[in-house]
């Protein structure tokens, strides 16, 4: 299950807030053309790290009311 919700090019609603609209359909294109995930473009491109990406992408933070990875908005 993990792996098809990796996969999914639609996790990058999560995503959008941390990084902008603009980056995010950049990254959600790539991940169409090329079939990586959204979670290796965005390392690969230096636009979130690992790190950040463990908190944003975590079940529960996007199943969640509310934005996936809010902490570190909150932060920047």
């Amino acid at each position: 299950l993990k792996e098809y919700v990796e996969k999914s090019v639609g996790i990058i609603t999560a995503v959008n807030p941390h990084i902008g609209y603009e980056a995010a359909a950049r990254v959600a294109k790539e991940a169409i053309a090329t079939g990586q995930s959204v979670r290796e473009l965005c390392v690969k491109n230096g636009v979130l790290s690992q790190e950040d990406l463990e908190l944003i992408l975590d079940p529960f933070e996007m199943t969640h009311p509310g934005i996936a990875g809010a902490t570190l908005l909150k932060k920047n």
